[in-house]
């Protein structure tokens, strides 16, 4: 998979595709203390749709009820929102 800023063309409106997702993850540090908001890249179901300004990426759940045992599906969603900002998809 690659970056969606890497992709040669997009997908058509609502197809999903995998991509390679920057995120934040907290990791264990060298004496086991917790390193927040570390960068990672992370394997992502996303897709194309539409909003008043056009369209923007979304995440797409990969199984029913993900969030409530995905523990980082909401803060990677978030990441998502904040490339959707950066490719200026949104303002």
């Amino acid at each position: 998979a690659m970056r969606i800023e890497e992709l040669p063309k997009l997908p058509k409106l609502f197809r999903v595709i995998e991509v390679d997702l920057d995120v934040l993850r907290n990791g264990i540090g060298s004496g086991w203390g917790v390193i927040f908001d570390q960068d990672a890249i992370v394997k992502r179901k996303v897709r194309r749709v539409k909003h008043d300004g056009g369209w923007k990426w979304q995440l797409v759940r990969e199984w029913h009820d993900q969030e409530l045992w995905d523990y980082c599906f909401e803060q990677d969603r978030e990441c998502l929102e904040h490339l959707n900002y950066d490719l200026g998809l949104m303002h």
